[in-house]
C-alpha cells in the first residue's frame, strides 16, 4: 500500500546547544520562524555582540552586515549564523579575548571545548565555517592580519557523515498519520500539516512559512506555493493531502484569510487558531510525539533520531522505491545537484539484485 492514499475513514476523520564555554553570556538573535529578520535587527544584534570594538577606524559590524545580507538569503540562516558567532565571541570574552585579538589557537581551543560539551560534528563544522567566514571579511577590511585568517582557515572540521537523518518505512509513515487524533482542532491541523510534508517532501521551513493564499486549485488538482532555501519559489502538488488541508481550513475557519498563516498555533482552550505561524521547534516536537503514539522509536541511541527532516527523507525514498526516477525525485526535492538527491536514498542489499534482474543479456 502506498502511503499517499489513506483509508477513506481516516481521510475524513539538531537542539541549538550553546557550548559550556561562554554559555552564561551568550547573546541570542531570536525571532519567530516566520517573522522577518530586518536589516536593523541584524545590525542591532551585531552591535551588541561587538560592543565598541574597532580597529584603525573600521567597525566589525559595518564589515559583516553587507556580507551577511548578501550571502545568507533566509532568516533562518541569519539566525543560525548569529547564534554560532555569538557563542564563539562570548566564549572568547569570557577568557578576556577581544574579537579582533583572536588567533588560530583560540579557535582550536573553542573547537575542543565544543567537542567536550558534546556538540555534534555537524554543529561544530558549521560553527567553524561561520568563524572562518567572519574573519575572512575582517581580513579583507584590514581588521586582522591575513596570516591569522589563513591559520584559522586551516583548522580542520570534524568528520561529518552526510545526511544521517533516519527515514521511516512506508508502514511506519502510515502508522504515524493514523496516530493523530483528529477529533480535535489540533489533530486536524497536525494531520493536514504532516500529510502535506509527506506528499510535498518540502522542508519544514517552507511549510510553516506558507499562507492560506499560497494554496491554488487549477480545476483538477490542489497545489501549495512555497518558498524554499535561497528564496526559491516552488509549486508543489498536494494530491491526497488536499482533503486533509481542506478539512483543516473549514474546521479552523481560516479559508478566506488569504494573507494569514496556513498552519497556526491552537489557542489554550483548543477551540480556535491564533493568527501567527507555527515555529519549526513546535513541529519537531509534534512529530516526535506522534512517533511515540505510533510505537516508533524516535530517539536513536548513539545516532540522530527521528525529526521533521525524516518526513522529507521518507517521502523521497518512498517515491524512489515506488518507481520514480532519480531525476524526477531531484525535481521533487528541489535539489540543484542530483548528487544531493542520491545522498537521501537509503540503499539496501537487495538493490544490487534488483539492478541485476533488469539486465537483458540472456
Amino acid at each position: 500500500m502506498c502511503f499517499t492514499s489513506l483509508p477513506p475513514r481516516v481521510m475524513h476523520d539538531d537542539s541549538n546547544m550553546v557550548p559550556a564555554v561562554g554559555k552564561s553570556s551568550a547573546i541570542s538573535l531570536t525571532s519567530q520562524a516566520n517573522d522577518g529578520v530586518t536589516h536593523g535587527e541584524v545590525s542591532a544584534f551585531f552591535a551588541k555582540l561587538f560592543r565598541s570594538t574597532t580597529r584603525g577606524g573600521n567597525d566589525p559590524v559595518a564589515t559583516l552586515i553587507p556580507w551577511v545580507c548578501d550571502v545568507l538569503q533566509s532568516k533562518q540562516s541569519v539566525m543560525a549564523y548569529g547564534r554560532d558567532l555569538s557563542s564563539f565571541l562570548c566564549a572568547m570574552r569570557d577568557q578576556g579575548i577581544e574579537p579582533l585579538a583572536v588567533n588560530a589557537d583560540h579557535v582550536k581551543l573553542f573547537k575542543r571545548a565544543q567537542q567536550e560539551a558534546g556538540r555534534c560534528p555537524t554543529s561544530i563544522a558549521r560553527s567553524l565555517s561561520v568563524i572562518r567566514g567572519a574573519y575572512r571579511q575582517f581580513a579583507e577590511k584590514g581588521l586582522v592580519r591575513w596570516d591569522i585568517v589563513q591559520d584559522i582557515a586551516a583548522i580542520k572540521a570534524p568528520r561529518v557523515d552526510k545526511n544521517t537523518t533516519p527515514a521511516l518505512t512506508e508502514q511506519q509513515a502510515v502508522r504515524l498519520l493514523h496516530a493523530i487524533d483528529i477529533s480535535t482542532l489540533q489533530g486536524i491541523r497536525d494531520r493536514a500539516m504532516i500529510h502535506s510534508l509527506f506528499l510535498t517532501a518540502c522542508r519544514v521551513s517552507a511549510i510553516v512559512g506558507a499562507c492560506v493564499g499560497h494554496l491554488e486549485f487549477d480545476g483538477n488538482d490542489f497545489f501549495l506555493h512555497v518558498t524554499e532555501k535561497r528564496m526559491k519559489k516552488r509549486r508543489l502538488i498536494l494530491l491526497d493531502a488536499a482533503r486533509s488541508v481542506s478539512e483543516y481550513l473549514d474546521r479552523g475557519g481560516i479559508r478566506d484569510d488569504r494573507e494569514g498563516p496556513l498552519f497556526r498555533p491552537v489557542s489554550k482552550d483548543g477551540k480556535t487558531l491564533l493568527r501567527s505561524h507555527l515555529n519549526r521547534g513546535s513541529v519537531w516536537r509534534l512529530v516526535r510525539s506522534y512517533c511515540k503514539k505510533a510505537g516508533i522509536e524516535a530517539a536513536r541511541l548513539g545516532s540522530r533520531g527521528i525529526g521533521v527532516h525524516s518526513l522529507r527523507k521518507t517521502a523521497l525514498n518512498n517515491a524512489i522505491q515506488n518507481g520514480a526516477q532519480m531525476h524526477e525525485v531531484r525535481e521533487l526535492a528541489g535539489h540543484s545537484d542530483i548528487r544531493t538527491t542520491e545522498l537521501y536514498f537509503v540503499r539496501k542489499d537487495e538493490d544490487a539484485e534488483r539492478a541485476a534482474r533488469r539486465i537483458q543479456i540472456r
